[in-house]
């Protein structure tokens, strides 16, 4: 009996090409800089639309507050207060006496906000209720302590 006998390819029995090492080191610097160039241009891109929002954007003022529900009073823009550290300690000093719980840096905040809506002219049992919000969650809060508190922050950082 015959066997049949298969013939090879000649590609088989060849080695895979071999790339030299500075063909490798060429093309992975190139691949480098196209990368880094593509990452350059949308970088570019992305930062100069945020410059164009930033620039159609009106910049929030710090200083003015306008009247109840964002509405401008009627005698112009209100200042907001800048307490230094002598009122902010007395206005802690004061909450420390309503209640210990109240003597806390987080308190600055809600005495500022408070005081700005007493300078839009909201109505003084509004605000006051507001006080009670604000300050309800570091404290149990009643009616006649808010309105204590209310005081304490006329006294201090809404005195101008």
């Amino acid at each position: 009996m015959r066997t049949l006998r298969r013939q090879r390819s000649p590609r088989r029995d060849r080695q895979p090409k071999r790339h030299s090492p500075l063909k490798a080191l060429l093309l992975s610097a190139g691949m480098g800089f196209v990368l880094v160039a593509g990452i350059g241009v949308i970088g570019d891109r992305i930062s100069r639309a945020h410059n164009a929002v930033r620039a159609s954007t009106p910049a929030p003022s710090a200083t003015t507050l306008t009247g109840p529900a964002g509405v401008p009073s009627p005698t112009g823009p209100l200042t907001v207060p800048s307490p230094g550290r002598r009122e902010t300690r007395a206005l802690l000093a004061a909450l420390r006496e309503i209640d210990p719980a109240l003597d806390r840096r987080r308190s600055i905040g809600r005495a500022l906000n408070s005081c700005r809506d007493l300078m839009s002219g909201m109505d003084r049992a509004r605000v006051t209720a507001r006080v009670r919000l604000r300050f309800d969650d570091t404290a149990p809060i009643g009616a006649r302590q808010a309105d204590r508190i209310l005081t304490a922050i006329e006294d201090t950082f809404c005195s101008s």
